[in-house]
């Protein structure tokens, strides 16, 4: 469901509310939920700074149930609340860029968590604040966390089998999402999350969360190349299980399926980045 933007006048003086739902959840919802959702309570995971907020919150509505990771946000920056002003369809706040970035991720096949529902508040006086809510993945777990669990549970040869398809999903994943000048700009081995049901597949479902910072970047390409490349090689390098053939192996396969300008000097980039991210973090 929606409401219009309204004229200038109106978003100024009166302001506007905006909301959308996914109606395969909408009777696991509140009816009410617009009204209540920014001062909804939760403890579980619930992280609170700088003017925004994040929680898992679970609904249970007769029969229909459920958990959700929902983003708030309530103190944005001038810019992001004029240009909303002037402009409330350009996904000026940090919710309505979420969901299009989610929904830009999923377009060339990858798997993203499903929005449940997202809603923004522009005005009056410049006022601009917004919520997204994501289906939390049931059976998933982080890869950082899943790989060192199979390599102590798995014997060697059932082990690396299943890492072997895992390395492939992920540069699957990482050369669709740069074919279309898309770039994570938080590529973390934490942000790839495996579908445990599944992971002894021979095709193992991984999903990519958190792309509030996902961007498009046609002409400097290279660049972020780098940067998501060198974040994702820096976040493997404590990993229990995982070892560098498994990171030539991921190369290969991104090569063979991105078209790469001068592979081996980015390559060379890629390796000074997650140094230069290994020396921060020291």
């Amino acid at each position: 469901m929606t409401t219009g933007h309204g004229n200038l006048m109106t978003r100024l003086f009166r302001g506007i509310r905006w909301s959308w739902r996914d109606e395969r959840h909408a009777s696991a919802l509140p009816g009410d939920l617009d009204a209540m959702v920014m001062t909804l309570e939760s403890a579980d995971r619930h992280h609170a700074k700088q003017g925004r907020s994040t929680a898992r919150v679970r609904f249970d509505q007769g029969s229909a149930s459920l958990s959700v990771f929902l983003k708030r946000h309530y103190q944005l920056p001038w810019l992001n609340r004029l240009a909303a002003l002037l402009h409330p369809a350009g996904h000026h706040s940090p919710a309505s860029a979420e969901w299009a970035h989610l929904e830009r991720a999923r377009n060339p096949g990858i798997a993203v968590p499903d929005v449940v529902a997202v809603g923004e508040w522009v005005g009056p006086w410049g006022a601009l604040t917004s919520y997204l809510m994501v289906a939390e993945l049931v059976g998933y777990a982080p890869l950082h966390e899943a790989i060192p669990e199979l390599f102590h549970a798995l014997d060697a040869t059932s082990f690396a089998r299943i890492k072997r398809a895992l390395v492939i999903e992920m540069a699957e994943i990482a050369a669709k999402l740069h074919a279309a000048h898309a770039f994570h700009k938080d590529l973390y081995l934490c942000h790839f999350f495996l579908d445990r049901s599944k992971e002894q597949s021979p095709e193992p479902k991984l999903c990519l969360i958190d792309l509030h910072r996902l961007a498009i970047h046609r002409w400097t390409a290279p660049r972020w190349r780098v940067k998501d490349l060198g974040q994702l090689l820096f976040s493997t390098l404590d990993v229990e299980g995982i070892d560098d053939r498994d990171r030539v192996r991921f190369w290969k396969h991104y090569r063979s399926r991105s078209a790469v300008l001068a592979p081996d000097l980015q390559r060379r980039l890629i390796q000074a980045k997650a140094g230069l991210y290994l020396a921060h973090n020291r």
